[in-house]
Parts: C-alpha cells; structure tokens; sequence
C-alpha cells in the first residue's frame, strides 16, 4: 500500500512539472497569462478514482491489489482470513501489521465497502454461525464508517478440475450454496449483493480454465472483469 502511495505522488508531481511549462503563447502575452497558467499549476491532482472504497477480506483481494483492478481503492486483507478472524488477525503487509483487518476501517470515511468471505467457510458445517457472524462484520463497518454503502461480493466460480478435486469443501455446488446465504445477509442487512459467480463463470458454469493459474483466484482478466462488475454496482448505488 507505501509503494502505491508514493507512485501516485510521484505521478502527481511529475503532472506538476509538465504542467508548470509555459506555451510560447504564455511567454508571447505577459502577465496575465502568466497568471492564469501559475494557477492553473496550484490545481490539485484528480483523486484516484476509486480511493473512497475499501475492498475488505480475503486472498480474492490480493489480484485487485495486484493489477490495481480498482484504482485507488484500499485493499484490507489476509490469505485465509473469514467472519470470525476478519476481528482479530492484522494484514501480513501495509503500512498497519498491527491492527485486526475489521479495524482498518476505524476513522476512514469510505463511501463505499465490499467484503471478500465466503471462500474460507466453505468447510464450515455450522451455516447459521457464518451468515451470523457475517451479520457481525457489516455492523462492525458500520459503526466505524456510518455512511458507506456495504456490498457483499459472491464466491466466484472455481474450475471444473478444482471443483472435481474439492478441496476443504470447495466445489462450484458448495459456492453456490454459499452464495444464496451471502444474498440472504445482505437483504438483511440492507447490504448491496454481488452476484460474482455470474459474472466470471462460463457456459458449463465454472471459472474457465485458463482464468486462474490454480483454478480459483482469477488472474488479470478475469479479475478485470469482476472489478467491472464492482464498477458497475458501485455506479449504480450511487446514483440512487
């Protein structure tokens, strides 16, 4: 997340710069277009599109961070982390290795907040104790960005050779099965639900196999087309 943040101000200072050189029109006319181009020099750099949304949970977001599928937004998140360790395990990189995941969200003003569970409680025989534990966590982000327009992000599919070998429970029926509770929380909860298994599964409904290296975190492309799709969602809560 430093070495984002220093790109984009390094970025930000060499727009400066280019800014700051004077058309020979400038030069020709004197002062008043010295001023209006010295102005024009003091103008903030445009905000990153997204960087008032966070991406919330786990290893899914690591390929939003990855290829900056969302550009600007804030990615808070750890391989293997759920509803229950989401309040106690800090991130493993970032400028914060210190702080669980849930309470990065504590003194931001995001508008927009999207959770990533759902892979990591694939194994969990107790169904009721995930989607109420996933109450949990929205009412946690809730309270610290009061605000923010909560969204939570369905399991994409997996392949058809990932889905046949299934492990710790993670086949393309068992996601599906997970994501009809996903969907169910978020009407309760009053949380936008994003059907991410559509949107990246092909005709015989898993994720194409040439989509992710090990058949379940999309590589560039596809998770080009799931940040679309987050786009879109969050294009739309917006406007209303």
């Amino acid at each position: 997340m430093k070495a984002r943040t220093i790109a984009v101000g390094l970025l930000a200072a060499a727009c400066l710069t280019g800014c700051g050189r004077q058309p020979a029109s400038a030069q020709q006319n004197g002062g008043t277009d010295q001023a209006a181009q010295a102005a024009q020099t003091t103008q903030p750099a445009p905000q990153a599109a997204y960087a008032d949304t966070a991406l919330v949970g786990n290893s899914y977001i690591e390929s939003f961070f990855t290829y900056d599928a969302l550009p600007g937004a804030a990615c808070f998140y750890r391989v293997g982390l759920n509803v229950n360790s989401v309040f106690e395990q800090p991130m493993l990189q970032g400028e914060d290795t210190q702080t669980p995941v849930i309470g990065l969200l504590e003194g931001r003003d995001f508008a927009n907040i999207v959770f990533f569970f759902g892979e990591n409680e694939l194994g969990w025989s107790n169904r009721q104790a995930f989607t109420e534990q996933y109450g949990r966590v929205i009412d946690a982000a809730r309270a610290a960005c009061p605000d923010a327009v909560i969204y939570l992000a369905a399991n994409p599919p997996v392949s058809a050779e990932a889905s046949a070998k299934n492990e710790d429970n993670t086949n393309n029926a068992s996601i599906r099965a997970c994501n009809a509770e996903i969907a169910q929380v978020a009407q309760e909860n009053g949380a936008v639900y994003v059907d991410s298994f559509a949107a990246l599964a092909g005709t015989d409904g898993c994720l194409p196999a040439d989509a992710a290296a090990d058949g379940i975190h999309p590589a560039k492309e596809y998770t080009a087309k799931w940040a679309d799709l987050l786009k879109r969602e969050i294009a739309e809560a917006q406007s209303k």
